[in-house]
């Protein structure tokens, strides 16, 4: 994302979701982040990945947006367990300055998840993030030489170019 200081901001999420017919990625967020608010501000993101097996770099770029509400919302609430429903229960948003180490969740629940009817109170802060990717960049690393190529999808088709390593 695009930081409020106007500087990249890399961001480190769960994958939870890959659709190749939309083209769509989606991964789950506190409401609260600071990627909630950049998005708003700037749809653009990027996606980094690593394949060690194949050896291979992707980046993907995107137009994002965050839900609050709606089907997919709803679905990606109710397929959450309780263990990931209990970060949203956290009592300070994220990247909040602490005086000291915390796990920032209330005291009830530092040790235990929460039940599933306790766990409906985190809702509030959830969100599901869903871009729709317009470009993804290959790099095969070999040790005979790298790969590069490149992809975007411009009127309904994907159009690929090799590009320098």
């Amino acid at each position: 994302t695009r930081g409020a200081s106007d500087f990249p901001e890399a961001r480190i999420v769960v994958l939870r979701r890959a659709e190749r017919a939309s083209r769509e990625l989606i991964c789950h967020t506190d409401a609260r982040s600071g990627k909630v608010r950049e998005i708003g501000a700037d749809p653009r993101v990027t996606w980094l990945f690593y394949d060690p097996q194949m050896r291979h770099q992707f980046r993907v770029r995107a137009h994002a947006e965050v839900l609050t509400s709606g089907p997919l919302f709803e679905d990606a609430w109710a397929r959450s367990n309780v263990s990931s429903r209990r970060c949203y229960l956290a009592p300070r948003a994220p990247s909040s300055e602490s005086e000291h180490p915390t796990a920032n969740l209330p005291d009830s629940h530092v040790d235990r998840n929460p039940t599933l009817e306790e766990s409906e109170a985190g809702k509030v802060n959830f969100s599901v993030l869903r871009s729709e990717i317009i470009s993804i960049e290959r790099l095969h690393l070999a040790s005979d030489g790298h790969r590069r190529v490149r992809f975007d999808f411009v009127e309904d088709d994907w159009l690929g170019v090799w590009i320098e390593p």
